[in-house]
């Protein structure tokens, strides 16, 4: 048995493997269809896997995509694990546990300051994995989008409106990737796969003008025929009531739903004036490999997105104190062991065991419930992965 990092050569044998395992599961398509940029015709598939092999045979594999998160000037490097698959007569043999062991000793060594995946949260739960986003799930049906999304609240702008599928190389690929670029909080992608990585998770991404002009993007998902709005971009945020309403019109006359980040507060104001409902949701989970980095850019985040207020927070996990503080809006993170934080401060900080502190810090906890001494306003800290971003 041997653990490789997989070169462009096992692209097809990959695939193969990938695609008996999870059968029916990722058809029509297969992986080539479900995650495109990754697995797609021109799609490179060199390094980014890990294989367990026996006699030269895949026994077991898993991906491990960079996913980067960039606010202003700072980012923050991460990995997307995917495509955890085992052989059905390897199973039980402890190589999934073998290669997720390799990929947290590949992160310490590449400096990856995180890992996020989707999955059973008590499988991965014992590689320190845990859900640590809150994602809001605004729901409009037709009866609601009919009273609530009138003509004289949408300016009749609608009229104005049309969708059309992104095309590669296009000019309107480049806009939406620009104005993607814009957002001051957003995932690393590149421009020359902007329009194939938003069909991940097969869905369609659409192109919206106003007047023949490029007006944003959306990307639209259709599951038991069931419509979902996953990542939604605007030149103009005003005109949001007539693009909801456009696309109740022309794809989803019998409603839809719309995937948001919590600290896209303008979008959620405006929708929870006139949604059907609205669910706050787990997200994808994470292991957290340099807790200070993950923290240290996720404040600042916080403070560039809708700012924090002034404040200091210290709490200790596994050996070590992490001071946060606000102070003029300026974001500080220390982090320190006991004989550098000195005995008194030390012992009056809390101490958490890390899978509920970070529960806490990025996940649904505070929304029912936050410790004393937490300033006001500061949890949960941003942190949401886009659909189309998952592997």
């Amino acid at each position: 048995m041997e653990i490789i990092r997989a070169g462009a050569q096992w692209k097809e044998e990959i695939l193969r493997f990938a695609d008996r395992i999870f059968g029916a599961g990722v058809q029509p398509g297969g992986f080539a269809e479900l995650i495109p940029d990754v697995y797609g015709p021109g799609a490179a598939c060199d390094g980014n896997h890990l294989l367990v092999l026996e006699e030269g045979r895949i026994q077991a594999l898993l991906l491990t995509e960079p996913t980067t998160f960039v606010c202003g000037g700072e980012i923050l490097r991460g990995i997307g694990v995917g495509t955890v698959s085992v052989a059905e007569d390897a199973r039980g043999k402890g190589y999934m546990q073998l290669l997720l062991k390799t990929v947290r000793e590949w992160m310490d060594k590449e400096g990856y300051a995180f890992a996020v995946l989707a999955g059973q949260r008590q499988r991965y739960a014992y590689w320190g994995y845990e859900p640590m986003e809150t994602r809001l799930v605004m729901r409009l049906d037709a009866g609601n989008v009919r009273h609530a999304l009138t003509r004289e609240r949408t300016g009749g702008l609608e009229d104005a409106l049309s969708f059309a599928e992104m095309e590669e190389g296009s000019e309107a690929e480049g806009q939406a990737f620009s104005l993607f670029e814009s957002l001051p909080l957003h995932t690393l992608r590149r421009k020359e796969t902007f329009a194939r990585h938003l069909k991940s998770g097969r869905c369609v991404p659409l192109v919206i003008r106003k007047n023949e002009s490029f007006a944003g993007y959306l990307c639209e998902s259709v599951r038991g025929g069931e419509h979902r709005i996953v990542e939604l971009e605007l030149s103009d945020g005003k005109l949001l009531p007539a693009v909801l309403r456009a696309y109740w019109i022309e794809r989803a006359s019998e409603g839809f739903s719309l995937c948001l980040a919590p600290y896209r507060t303008e979008a959620y104001t405006f929708l929870e004036k006139i949604c059907a409902g609205c669910e706050l949701r787990n997200g994808y989970q994470y292991y957290l490999a340099d807790l200070r980095a993950v923290l240290s850019f996720c404040m600042r985040a916080g403070q560039r997105l809708n700012g924090l207020a002034d404040g200091e927070w210290d709490f200790r996990t596994e050996g070590r104190l992490y001071a946060c503080s606000v102070r003029k809006g300026e974001v500080r993170v220390d982090e320190f062991f006991r004989e550098q934080a000195g005995t008194e401060r030390w012992n009056a900080a809390g101490e958490w065991e890390k899978s509920e502190l970070v529960r806490l810090l990025f996940g649904l906890r505070p929304a029912v419930s936050c410790p004393d001494g937490v300033p006001s306003g500061w949890l949960p800290f941003p942190l949401y992965l886009p659909e189309v971003d998952a592997v």
